[in-house]
């Protein structure tokens, strides 16, 4: 599904990651590990095109993805949420699901709002702001924002950090019923346990390199 090809890049002059290489298939959670500075975060925004390769290539389904944009990969099945500030504060959990799906056909948007809100156990919470919810309860409207879109990649920041007990185990269970019911790959930067039951795979990543 995807594969990142001897990549370096970094921020302004400074190099983060160093010739790194890597692969995903479908269907299988990579957890992406390694201290803070190792380059994890900024592996993620690569593959997102977030920031630009210094060299190397990135492939998603047998395609280049270098000269893309961050909304042509969504269209494409790639859906990357960040550690912080996936949402809008000034809308509703509702309204942060419609203006995340504004891209799809109206009616598929439609449909797929009601579906997200009760897949995610947020439909008793849609009219309540992000600043009127838990840690947990952000993070799981974070997560809906990017299944509006079915995504067939998810690159996930930090998933269960600042997350209490009960709304960790509705992430782990929005994680297993995305995996088998959809076959999405998924790589996650974590550093907690509730993490381990989830992943297939891990890689550690060490001053910029695998």
């Amino acid at each position: 599904m995807l594969k990142v090809n001897h990549i370096s890049s970094g921020y302004g002059k400074k190099q983060v990651l160093y010739d790194v290489s890597m692969s995903i298939e479908a269907g299988e959670v990579v957890l992406l590990t390694g201290g803070n500075g190792s380059g994890k975060s900024t592996l993620l925004k690569c593959i997102y095109n977030l920031l630009p390769l210094w060299s190397g290539s990135i492939e998603f389904e047998g395609h280049d993805t270098r000269n893309k944009k961050p909304s042509d990969l969504i269209h494409e099945g790639i859906v990357y949420i960040p550690q912080k500030d996936f949402y809008f504060d000034n809308l509703t959990v509702s309204e942060n699901l419609q203006i995340s799906g504004n891209m799809l056909p109206k009616a598929v948007l439609k449909q797929r709002i009601p579906e997200v809100l009760q897949q995610t156990g947020l439909d008793k919470l849609k009219k309540r702001k992000p600043f009127d919810l838990s840690g947990g309860e952000r993070k799981i409207l974070a997560f809906g924002m990017a299944l509006i879109h079915k995504p067939k990649l998810l690159l996930f920041d930090e998933p269960f950090a600042g997350v209490d007990v009960l709304n960790s185990n509705t992430l782990t269970r929005l994680f297993k019923e995305n995996i088998i019911h959809a076959d999405t790959g998924i790589i996650i930067v974590e550093h907690k346990e509730e993490v381990r039951p989830l992943f297939t795979r891990k890689i550690k990543m060490e001053l910029g390199k695998i």
